[in-house]
């Protein structure tokens, strides 16, 4: 996928307008080069040399070479700006998709880079669509490494209709053609990894360990190929975390925000590490900047803070947390052994309160989602180690509380 930001417009007697211009293109811009081993971005000297020569969005496309132009206005609100943005497609000249930013009158970069990378996520997903779209009736044999990685992913990802299992081995054959084309292929040798690293916890999986091996070794190759890769080292950090060795992942973290330092799944993951190593009030002075943003993982956020509040005996704000949590979720990723202890922290922070009665609820839901993990052996063996909640051994004390048996 190729991109092209365009300067965003402003009023030219509005200077603050002009700065929220300037800075949001800018971060756009960055968040899409972090993006790599998805997308190519053409410089921001390249876009402003081309737009002084050409006119026209087609044009303006193929003097950059680039698929997707990203363009953006910035308007005054009586709360301070919006900053609208659009995707094109250059071939067609066709909108694909627009959003719209709000930005405090005294807000200064990076404090609303969070939503632009959200943005930008969102950006990634629709012309990832619009390519699968453009190769969905070519036969498999037609595709090039790219557009075979593309499908894979679109199965992986949403299963386009099939059944998981069905469309896991409908991706991974797909990722073994794209790497039988290009062995050294970042994006196949990426999803290799990411598709058996994690879709190894679900139930229909045979053989995890096998699938582990798969996801390690394509991920060590990828990073042979590109050992500074943002993308790739959180990867690594992913399979440290796996095996229980969070020093380790805190280290590999680290070169990540050096590279980035503002990625809030740094902070994040850096969090989860700490707390499972017995530091709960820095995990939680570490997820402080992220608490309150709407970002797509931030029930993760939630149950990391309810967890080390509840390590810090803080029993009350920790149901508070792990109820919000479990409402942004699914009921599909409730029942699943990374989200699904939410609700056992729930319950084991009302029995520590002494209310009995709501940890008793909140383990009938549990139950009724999870019925085959019945005894504390049974659950420490079901939650998953990527869990914020794997081995946390304050949990199962609050659970006998709740009337769970060992």
């Amino acid at each position: 996928m190729t991109f092209a930001v365009l300067p965003f417009q402003a009023q030219e007697d509005d200077p603050q307008a002009l700065k929220v211009a300037k800075a949001t293109a800018e971060v756009v811009t960055a968040g899409l080069e972090r993006s790599t081993v998805w997308a190519h971005v053409v410089s921001r000297q390249s876009v402003q040399q081309a737009v002084t020569h050409v006119v026209g969005v087609r044009d303006l496309a193929n003097a950059l070479h680039v698929h997707f132009l990203v363009r953006g206005t910035v308007s005054r609100t009586p709360s301070g700006y919006n900053v609208d943005t659009l995707m094109v497609d250059g071939a067609t000249e066709r909108t694909l998709g627009t959003q719209t930013l709000h930005v405090a009158p005294d807000a200064v970069m990076p404090r609303w880079r969070f939503d632009v990378d959200d943005a930008n996520s969102e950006l990634l997903r629709t012309a990832l669509e619009v390519e699968v779209a453009r190769i969905a009736d070519k036969p498999v044999e037609a595709l090039d490494v790219r557009d075979l990685a593309f499908r894979a992913y679109m199965y992986w990802g949403t299963h386009r209709g099939l059944e998981p299992k069905k469309a896991y081995d409908v991706a991974t054959d797909l990722l073994a053609r794209a790497l039988a084309v290009a062995p050294d292929d970042r994006l196949a040798l990426y999803l290799t990894a990411r598709v058996n690293l994690c879709d190894c916890v679900m139930a229909w999986s045979q053989d995890i360990e096998a699938q582990k091996k798969i996801g390690t070794a394509a991920l060590d190759k990828y990073l042979r190929i590109d050992p500074w890769s943002a993308t790739a080292l959180m990867e690594k950090a992913e399979i440290f975390q796996l095996r229980g060795q969070m020093e380790e992942m805190v280290t590999v973290l680290e070169q990540v925000r050096a590279r980035d330092p503002e990625n809030p799944l740094v902070s994040l993951g850096k969090a989860q590490a700490l707390f499972r190593l017995g530091r709960p009030a820095e995990a939680l002075a570490l997820t402080e900047p992220i608490r309150d943003r709407e970002l797509y993982f931030h029930a993760n956020v939630l149950v990391l803070d309810a967890a080390a509040r509840y390590a810090l005996a803080d029993y009350e704000t920790a149901a508070r947390l792990a109820r919000e949590a479990a409402s942004q979720m699914s009921e599909d990723e409730l029942r699943q052994p990374i989200d699904g202890p939410v609700r056992l922290l729930l319950a084991a922070a009302e029995a520590k309160l002494g209310h009995l009665d709501r940890a008793a609820a909140a383990m009938a839901e549990f139950r009724s989602s999870v019925p085959q993990a019945t005894t504390i052996t049974a659950l420490r063996s079901w939650i998953y180690p990527t869990s914020e909640l794997y081995g946390f051994e304050p949990l199962f004390d609050g659970l006998r509380l709740a009337g769970v048996k060992d």
